[in-house]
């Protein structure tokens, strides 16, 4: 299942990204899920006097630092972009500071005022709420009527934007599953499912998850004994087939009457 993410956006650099991103973490660690941070760092990720630099300009392309108060991976063959970035990161909620060209997850705008919030909203994708240093009272009042549905947050108001934040993660992430309530994967709801899986407790929906069956447009649930009857019989004939690799991943089969 794809993670949800969310991006804290500024103008700049020294508005507070860091600060409300690091804050929403907290509390969302405090509420029992897991959290990943992706960063987009301008410059270099090392520091020239450390001997990990030593060994990556020495032209290695992965150095690994190792301690006990934590690790660290330095990778010299990177691609800068979110997608790739989110491939390093296993946790079902990820926090993203920077990226605002980006189009994946929704985003936070974190802003000094009015005008950088204008500014902001009419050129980041998927903007769920803005949080603004300044006196939020009458602010809409302001804005254009594009962007009057953006959210307003205080600083202070960090309870609030993990509220809305939370919501949102598992809408998306139950939005991955049938929605059928079916109870196979030993949760009342799918949305019980959707908490569990952000929090880390349960890591598959087993009506959506490897085998799937849709008829006429329509997902039809499978309880885990038809999907593993389902399976075992499909590789069991496609496996007698010539020309077919061992090594496949996805096997389709369309039938139309």
């Amino acid at each position: 299942m794809e993670p949800y993410v969310v991006r804290f956006v500024a103008v700049g650099r020294r508005k507070g990204k860091t600060s409300i991103a690091s804050q929403v973490i907290a509390k969302l660690k405090l509420r029992g899920y897991v959290v990943g941070v992706v960063k987009h760092v301008h410059g270099d990720v090392d520091v020239a006097d450390k001997d990990s630099y030593v060994y990556r300009d020495a032209g290695a392309d992965v150095v690994v630092l190792s301690s006990e108060r934590g690790g660290a991976i330095l990778m010299t063959k990177w691609v800068d972009d979110l997608k790739h970035a989110l491939s390093s990161v296993s946790t079902p909620i990820v926090v993203v500071e920077g990226f605002r060209g980006s189009d994946i997850g929704d985003a936070v705008i974190v802003a000094e005022d009015l005008k950088e919030v204008g500014e902001l909203s009419r050129g980041v994708r998927n903007v769920v709420c803005a949080v603004v240093r300044e006196s939020v009272e009458g602010f809409a009042q302001g804005l254009e009527a594009e962007e009057r549905t953006v959210k307003l947050f205080a600083f202070s108001d960090v309870e609030r934007i993990v509220d809305l934040i939370e919501s949102r993660a598992l809408e998306f992430i139950e939005s991955q599953t049938a929605r059928a309530n079916c109870r196979y994967c030993g949760f009342e709801t799918c949305r019980a499912f959707a908490k569990a899986f952000a929090m880390g407790k349960t890591s598959w929906c087993p009506v959506v998850s490897e085998v799937r069956l849709t008829v006429d447009g329509k997902s039809v649930p499978l309880n885990p004994f038809v999907k593993r009857a389902l399976r075992s019989t499909i590789e069991g004939f496609v496996s007698s087939l010539k020309g077919v690799s061992e090594s496949r991943r996805k096997i389709i089969i369309e039938i139309e009457s």
